[in-house]
C-alpha cells in the first residue's frame, strides 16, 4: 500500500466517524432537542480525555504539534506547520474528511459549523490537562480556505 492509499484508508475511516457522529447527533436531536448539542459535546470531550490518557504528556504547544504531525498523517488532513514554539505553535488543515462527509450527508452550513464544534471537543478533551490552551482561528466547516489550530501557554 503506498503512503497515498494509506492516507485515502485513514480519510475513509474518519469520513466513516463522521457519518456516525452526524447520525447519533440527528437521533439526538429528535430525541432529546437543544440538549443534544451539550451531551454530544460532552461526550466527544471525554473521548478526547481518554486518548490522552494513552498519550505521552503534553507540555507545550510543541508537543501536540509533534503528535498531530507523526509521520504518515500530514497528508490525511493535509497539514502544515506554520508556527512552532515553545509558547505558541500553529498549524493549519487543508483538507477535512470529516466535512466531506457531513457534505455528502447533506449538512448546511449551520450544520457544519455545529458538527465541527462537536467534533472538536475530542482535541480540546485531548489538551484540557495540558498547560497551554488550543483555539480554533479558523475553520474549513465555517467557510474558511482551512482549519487554524492554535496553540498557546496559558497564562
Amino acid at each position: 500500500m503506498t503512503t497515498d492509499d494509506t492516507a485515502q484508508a485513514v480519510r475513509n475511516a474518519i469520513e466513516d466517524r463522521a457519518t456516525y457522529l452526524y447520525l447519533l447527533l440527528k437521533e439526538m436531536q429528535s430525541a432529546n432537542g437543544d440538549a443534544a448539542e451539550d451531551m454530544a459535546k460532552r461526550a466527544i470531550f471525554k473521548y478526547g480525555q481518554l486518548k490522552a490518557q494513552n498519550m505521552p504528556p503534553m507540555q507545550s504547544p510543541v508537543d501536540f504539534v509533534r503528535h498531530q504531525m507523526r509521520p504518515g498523517r500530514q497528508g490525511i488532513f493535509e497539514k502544515e506547520v506554520v508556527e512552532e514554539t515553545p509558547e505558541r505553535s500553529e498549524i493549519r488543515f487543508h483538507h477535512c474528511p470529516l466535512v466531506e462527509a457531513w457534505r455528502r450527508l447533506g449538512a448546511g452550513e449551520g450544520e457544519l459549523a455545529q458538527l465541527c464544534d462537536i467534533a472538536m471537543q475530542g482535541d480540546l478533551g485531548m489538551v484540557s490537562q495540558a498547560p497551554f490552551e488550543l483555539r480554533v482561528a479558523a475553520s474549513i466547516a465555517r467557510g474558511d480556505d482551512c482549519c487554524r489550530l492554535v496553540l498557546e501557554v496559558k497564562g
